[in-house]
């Protein structure tokens, strides 16, 4: 079943650049070639510079891989010059000679183009720089690369001609490479031939061993011939992204777990920003034992790159995948300080969720994160969702409150924010001065309360549990139906509220399963709630004479005896007494309705 995964991955590479047109340079939609020879037009990107002090000397080792680059491909193809480049550079909004990554300089290659690109990157050692340059057809899945190191005293300009002519084997041999992929499927003889001849040029020609490989797939060769030749491939060009995961589907089939890890770990140095290749190498490393791996991948390179972002967020989801929090939101927030334009909506998701989670959420940090995701996406349910969780654990009850309104104003099925803000509003501590002790003989014929702090904004939770109630699932509706309980178990209490407390206890019962133990609790205190009215109607029905309080006092006590009835496996000795009060309550309340009643 993997297997069939992996494959699938292959298309991915392919299609690594194509998105980053719309990070900074669109598709030319037309326009006329800016040089009138027929030949491949070839171009030269300056290196990639790892620390911005190094552009200024990426800059001159790309002139000169330029300007010798002429001499090497004679009238063979076309160099594009420096002023040609800097013209499409300011037109796609970016300054001249500017420092491109990788992945843009191909996209700029093809939008003016090139057919063939030199594409670098340059890392500064203690004595020197050194450079990585990668020569392909700018749509071809492999090509050649060669690594210099810089000769004490050796000028820049000086350095990048000494490269352009390392880099004659590959050029030389580029035709015949790319004639065996032009002819695997139709002429797999003459492609083969050509390959051949590439290799004897350039023995270990990453196109050219790639194309053979492919060859040997289509005639079901053995699998030793098929991984020869992608070895050599990876050799030649060890940032192929294809050559890679051609080889890690090999070594899967063989059942070579060490080889595919170091296959693995080779894809994700060479595109760690692909999102969907990340997530299948990180289940194959969890899968295998080795979840450290792609952490490591991503320290490898930032220990040669600091300042590549992109590398900051692969560790970031490496530390994500080891369930190491703390490390991810570092990882984050150290990507942040790095490219600030990468925080999109993913980035403020991922590092609010880091901060909200393990067994000690960070909430500075959430609150901090969350706060500045909603303030650039405000209307982002996700970010608002983090940052009503940053408030409901840091305290401000009210922003709470703030929060939850505009979540499920927009999403009927935001119960969870729902029922966390009836929470905090349930549990808010009481404002004001503490409410005087109760009266010596106050609820005692009824049987004890619970005795929970008073509060004073559960009624403001309402509306949260009516949402949770209506929307939710019979978890959700449980849970809604014990904050009811919670909020209304105080209200029997001094200074009492016993209408309110009946009104929350009365929707508690309605939510709750009656099979589960909110309910039989509920229905408890609402007979208490309701009983202990009684006494406050029965002297108001006497002293007035009135036939309707005597009736509202009858349906007060029969309301109370269902409810104590359903209650009665909470305190059955409690019950007992309390229906013995109501049934001597019924003669009395029968008696006044006779009287009154005419």
């Amino acid at each position: 079943m993997y297997q069939l995964r992996l494959v699938a991955l292959v298309a991915l590479g392919g299609a690594l650049s194509a998105p980053l047109g719309a990070q900074g340079i669109p598709r030319r939609t037309g326009g006329q070639s800016t040089t009138a020879s027929s030949a491949p037009r070839f171009m030269v990107a300056n290196p990639f510079a790892f620390a911005p002090g190094d552009s200024a000397a990426a800059v001159a080792i790309g002139t000169g891989i330029r300007e010798e680059m002429k001499d090497v491909v004679g009238r063979d193809y076309t160099v594009i010059e420096q002023g040609q480049m800097n013209d499409a550079l300011t037109q796609y909004g970016y300054p001249k000679d500017a420092i491109l990554s990788p992945a843009l300089a191909v996209t700029l290659a093809k939008n003016i183009q090139a057919r063939f690109l030199v594409n670098s990157t340059l890392s500064k050692g203690p004595k020197g720089f050194a450079v990585s340059a990668r020569l392909t057809g700018t749509n071809d899945d492999a090509g050649n690369v060669v690594t210099l190191t810089q000769n004490p005293g050796e000028a820049p300009d000086a350095f990048g001609k000494r490269l352009a002519s390392t880099l004659e084997p590959a050029v030389e041999s580029l035709d015949e490479a790319k004639s065996c992929i032009d002819q695997r499927q139709s002429k797999p003889d003459k492609a083969a031939e050509a390959a051949e001849k590439a290799i004897k040029m350039l023995p270990d020609h990453g196109l050219a061993h790639y194309c053979l490989a492919l060859l040997a797939q289509d005639k079901k060769a053995s699998r030793a011939e098929i991984v020869k030749h992608l070895q050599a491939a990876s050799k030649g060009d060890p940032q192929s992204l294809q050559v890679w995961t051609a080889l890690a589907s090999q070594y899967q089939q063989a059942n070579d777990t060490a080889n595919t890890l170091v296959a693995f770990k080779q894809m994700l140095r060479v595109a760690p920003t692909n999102q969907k290749l990340r997530e299948e190498l990180f289940k194959y490393f969890l899968q295998t034992g080795h979840p450290e791996t792609a952490l490591e991948v991503a320290d490898e390179g930032l220990k040669i790159d600091p300042y590549n972002a992109d590398l900051y967020d692969l560790k970031s989801n490496a530390c994500l995948f080891l369930s190491n929090f703390k490390c991810a939101v570092d990882a984050l927030e150290t990507m942040y300080a790095t490219d600030s334009t990468k925080a999109d909506t993913l980035f403020f998701t991922k590092i609010s969720a880091a901060a909200a989670e393990g067994e000690k959420p960070d909430t500075a940090r959430l609150l901090k994160w969350s706060q500045a995701g909603v303030k650039k996406y405000p209307d982002n349910p996700t970010l608002l969702g983090y940052l009503n969780r940053a408030y409901a654990m840091t305290g401000p009850v009210d922003s709470v409150v703030a929060v939850t309104n505009r979540i499920i104003a927009k999403d009927s099925t935001a119960v969870i924010p729902a029922l966390a803000a009836a929470k905090a509003l349930i549990e808010a501590p009481a404002t004001g001065a503490p409410p005087p002790p109760p009266p010596a003989d106050s609820g005692k014929s009824a049987g004890a309360a619970p005795p929970p702090a008073p509060t004073h904004r559960t009624k403001e939770a309402v509306p949260f549990l009516q949402f949770a109630i209506q929307h939710g699932d019979p978890q959700q509706k449980e849970q809604a139906a014990a904050l009811l309980y919670t909020g209304a178990a105080p209200l029997l209490q001094q200074p009492q509220d016993l209408q309110g407390a009946a009104e929350l206890l009365k929707m508690a019962v309605g939510a709750a399963n009656p099979s589960g133990k909110v309910y039989p609790a509920a229905n408890y205190l609402l007979g208490l709630a309701t009983l202990f009215q009684v006494p406050q109607v029965d002297p108001q029905a006497e002293k007035g004479k009135s036939c309707d309080l005597a009736k509202q006092e009858e349906t007060l006590l029969n309301d109370a005896e269902t409810a104590l009835n359903a209650g009665q496996s909470v305190n059955p000795d409690a019950v007992a007494k309390n229906l013995g009060i109501i049934k001597q309550y019924k003669p009395r309340v029968a008696s006044m309705k006779k009287a009154y009643c005419k």
